[in-house]
């Protein structure tokens, strides 16, 4: 093959690929490179060891301080087919991606054939991701270049795809092929997964992770239990955030309601899962309660879907007020975020339409805030249906939605004692340098069994500073009004041989029990805002190494409804309801907080994650959030894994 020459420059080598594409907010491309190294002609491609990328972002670099409407910004990575996130990947290769590729720069990553990408057929493969960064208007687009050459020059220089190179195939997919794949078997019935995503967010790329991860999972299982996952994800609201949980959810409920018709007529829907990130949550509970109320028939018994999993990450099912410090309650009442600001806060949001919350048209709904109104019936006979229901919570860095609100209010905050010393033995251990860890997991009270509604399991891993202990047991102590403050949360201690189980006296005894520890510090709303925008980025080590990885899931129980203290702001007082100024706010996120969990099973399932722990827990960006690959791991395997599916394939 002849060099090229520009401008007197001979340029050595060939350009096998070369791709120009734009992407919107919630947009991306994915490559699969794969080579067949047989097949390369050309005595001075018989040596090949590597390809090289060259992924440029070709819009004006005038637009890199432009957030508002971009950022016109790109991520990207590069993963040898045998990478995999929860297995020791080779030391000497780079896990090589870029979080934020801005206008006019340019990503370069070498595409190594050795045996990290050696397929099982002797061929090689990578897969590339170029996602799109927009994520609040729906305009803006961000034009990038990807090319591939077996020289670096050549992907600089060429300009033309050298047409007769054989041996490289690259396969492209786009986000409606992505997330359009088919049931893996046909003939059998397929259960429907959903994915909804956050305010500022996007189903096709903030969600991407969970499902290729649910994918992974799901395909691998055999046959008689595989349970044929189709997950999808409703893109009509991308750039509404501030529309209002009302509105976001119909759409959510239509969308699912036109995707099981179209499933429908080639397969046979008979399970319906569905998973929310942070706003997700409430929106996909509106879209339950809007189908419960316009199509019951979708969840009927006999010809309908089962519902099987419900679950929500970092979610405000109560809200956020009481959470936000004044100056962002105030922006959110008065329309910072649209109606969704107020819904969030608790305020009053005039409803112009009942529709999709009552069955009766002439019918006014008894709630007047939409947060309240989900958990009410006929929805909540559909709630009460599901196989699973699961919150994932972050305990520490997350200020945008908090521990209390995600968590729906009550925790066995005095079984977090014991996780607490056990993790404090275990650091102690690790610093007087003992190479025998403590066995968290050996402790009958710490085992998850749902039948007797123990602990969850505690990982055993040791903590780097011990410090970071003190922010788990959110203890409560004899000063007052925190003690009180936890008190009023703390869930019974259910037995049904002890009659003191069933008054208050006993919750405040086991709580005074733990007077050692301090609260958890609440999460800053304006901490977390700036680690959105500079979060710590995963080492090479760390995205290569599960073992030196500390983010851990410290506490997963199944709460029931007989472990629910009394209601506290039942039959108050006059005059506290006057001094209190938050007595109103309080009672109302209570209602709901009881309204989710009197008739109906609740596992609760919180997680320690780094900075920026609100997006790390759905792992936004593969590498980028992978501190939060512990809490997707967690509710695959739970929720979709071989012990499940079994469970799944009975009903």
């Amino acid at each position: 093959m002849k060099p090229w020459t520009i401008e007197s420059k001979t340029v050595e080598g060939s350009l096998i690929y070369d791709d120009i594409e734009s992407l919107g907010i919630g947009s991306l491309c994915r490559y699969k490179v794969i080579v067949e190294k047989g097949e390369i002609e050309g005595a001075e491609n018989e040596e090949l060891t590597k390809l090289f990328l060259r992924v440029k972002n070709k819009e004006s670099p005038l637009l890199r301080p432009v957030y508002l409407t971009g950022p016109y910004a790109c991520y990207v990575d590069v993963r040898p087919y045998n990478y995999d996130e929860d297995h020791t990947f080779d030391k000497n290769e780079p896990i090589q991606f870029t979080s934020d590729l801005r206008p006019d720069e340019h990503f370069k990553a070498d595409l190594w054939l050795n045996e990290n990408s050696r397929m099982e057929d002797g061929r090689y493969s990578w897969t590339i991701d170029v996602i799109s960064q927009v994520s609040v208007s729906s305009v803006p687009k961000v034009e990038y270049q990807l090319k591939i050459g077996t020289t670096k020059a050549a992907t600089k220089h060429i300009k033309k795809v050298t047409k007769s190179f054989k041996g490289v195939v690259v396969e492209r997919w786009d986000t409606r092929k992505l997330w359009n794949l088919p049931p893996k078997f046909p003939h059998k019935p397929v259960h429907l997964v959903i994915l909804t995503h956050g305010i500022f967010a996007n189903v096709g790329c903030d969600m991407l992770y969970m499902k290729d991860k649910i994918e992974e999972k799901a395909f691998t299982l055999p046959e008689e239990i595989n349970p044929n996952v189709v997950v999808r994800g409703c893109m009509d609201n991308m750039g509404k955030s501030a529309r209002g949980i009302r509105y976001l959810g119909i759409r959510v409920a239509k969308y699912i309601l036109r995707t099981l018709d179209e499933l429908n007529e080639d397969y046979k829907v008979d399970k319906l899962s569905v998973i929310g990130h942070s706003l997700g949550g409430p929106v996909q509970a509106m879209a339950i309660h809007y189908i419960s109320v316009k199509r019951p028939d979708v969840f009927d018994p006999a010809t309908g879907v089962k519902p099987i999993n419900f679950i929500a990450c970092a979610s405000p099912f109560l809200g956020v007020v009481g959470d936000f410090p004044l100056y962002v309650s105030l922006a959110l009442d008065v329309g910072a975020l649209g109606l969704t600001g107020r819904d969030l806060t608790l305020r009053h949001t005039p409803l112009i339409s009942t529709d999709g919350i009552v069955a009766d048209k002439d019918e006014r709904p008894l709630h007047k805030f939409i947060l309240e109104a989900l958990p009410q019936s006929p929805a909540l006979e559909v709630f009460q249906k599901f196989v699973h229901r699961t919150v994932y919570a972050n305990v520490l860095h997350d200020g945008i939605v908090p521990l209390r609100t995600a968590a729906l209010l009550y925790l066995d905050w005095g079984s977090l004692a014991k996780v607490h010393d056990i993790r404090k033995k275990q650091s102690l251990a690790a610093s007087d340098g003992l190479n025998t860890p403590i066995d968290a997991s050996s402790s009958d009270d710490l085992k998850s069994d749902e039948k007797h509604n123990a602990i969850g399991e505690i990982p055993i891993e040791g903590m780097e500073k011990k410090a970071a202990l003190q922010w788990i047991m959110p203890q409560v102590l004899n000063k007052g009004k925190k003690f009180s403050k936890y008190e009023r949360t703390q869930t019974r201690d259910f037995d049904s041989d002890s009659s003191e189980s069933d008054n208050g006296s006993n919750i405040k005894k086991r709580l005074s029990d733990n007077s050692n520890f301090n609260p958890p510090p609440e999460a800053s709303t304006f901490m977390a805002a700036i680690s959105v925008i500079v979060s710590p980025v995963p080492t090479q080590e760390y995205l290569k190494n599960p073992a030196i990885r500390t983010d851990a899931i410290v506490h997963d129980k199944v709460y029931h409804p007989n472990e629910l203290p009394p209601p506290h702001y039942n039959d108050r007082p006059f005059i506290k309801k006057v001094i209190y100024l938050n007595e109103s706010n309080n009672r109302c996120q209570e209602r709901i907080a009881r309204a989710w969990q009197e008739k109906m099973s609740w596992r609760k399932v919180l997680v320690d994650l780094k900075p920026d722990s609100h997006n790390n827990i759905c792992v936004r960006r593969r590498f980028t959030n992978l501190f939060g690959n512990v809490a997707v791991k967690n509710l695959v395997d739970s929720h979709f894994g071989e012990e499940a599916c079994r469970k799944y394939a009975a009903l």
